[in-house]
């Protein structure tokens, strides 16, 4: 007599449960100047933006003849040069029997993959920071538990001598920067969040700054690990969402759904930006 397993007769299970996804952390696109967003209407647009000058003052004595100046408005301009898209299409029938959503559930995978883009785009600007408030241009400090608040310190006093406003200045963080942080004495006393902070993820208020941390922040040879301090002002941003639509191809039974995304990103203030170059044992 042949002896029949039971295999044939357990079915196969298509869990409803998604397994979590652990996406990078983007940052930047909150902590920027939007103030031109919007008035984008194509690829090449350019935002032009104005400012005042400086008005002189001089001295003045009795009787004098005054001599009157001719006021300057500074013009800067931000192209929109940058064209990102995406597109999938999905076979109706797995719509039709799938216990998921999947046609949401990718378009919302398309929009993580674009802010990375877009983070990594913003935090590339660090390189534009004013030459003089960059800390360990020639040599990279050697970062350690005992140092960093230290030179967080010092990025604030960059700032500072450039007359940058005190109000929402922001840190952004590598992970390995943080850790030493979480180790620093000085940190634990300046802050009263404590392990609430870190439980939340994010580590709080240090040396006046708001800090972020992100997994997108740039590498640089030899190691050197940038730290970003700076105010709103000093990169500007502006994006539009052309196009995020549902198309049916006639040549096949399938759904896709494709964005086309514009934007374009400027630093108008360097001296609103301040970078911290250091190595990390």
């Amino acid at each position: 007599m042949m002896m029949m397993g039971y295999a044939n007769f357990i079915p196969e299970i298509w869990s409803q449960e998604i397994n979590k996804i652990f996406d990078k952390q983007t940052v930047m696109a909150g902590l920027v100047n939007t103030r031109f967003q919007g008035e984008i209407k194509k690829a090449g647009d350019v935002v032009y933006v104005r400012t005042y000058g400086n008005v002189s003052v001089n001295d003045y004595t009795r009787n004098m003849t005054i001599n009157y100046e001719v006021l300057t408005d500074p013009l800067q301009n931000m192209t929109i040069d940058q064209q990102k898209y995406f597109a999938f299409k999905i076979d109706n029938l797995d719509v039709a029997q799938s216990n998921l959503p999947i046609l949401e559930g990718y378009t919302q995978r398309a929009a993580v993959a674009m802010r990375n883009v877009i983070d990594s785009r913003l935090l590339g600007h660090y390189t534009e920071c004013h030459a003089d408030n960059i800390i360990g241009g020639t040599t990279p400090i050697a970062l350690t538990s005992a140092n960093i608040y230290g030179q967080l310190v010092k990025l604030g006093e960059r700032l500072d001598n450039k007359n940058v406003f005190e109000s929402k200045r922001y840190l952004v963080i590598s992970p390995a920067v943080k850790s030493l942080l979480l180790q620093s004495d000085q940190f634990t006393r300046a802050t009263t969040l404590g392990d609430s902070v870190v439980q939340n993820g994010f580590i709080g208020n240090v040396a006046g700054f708001g800090v972020y941390v992100t997994t997108n922040m740039p590498t640089i040879a030899g190691g050197v690990v940038p730290t970003l301090a700076f105010t709103e002002d000093f990169i500007s941003f502006a994006s539009q969402v052309t196009e995020i639509e549902t198309v049916r191809p006639t040549d096949s039974f399938t759904t896709a759904v494709r964005g086309l995304y514009l934007y374009g990103s400027k630093v108008f203030s360097p001296e609103a930006g301040a970078l911290l170059r250091g190595t990390i044992a």
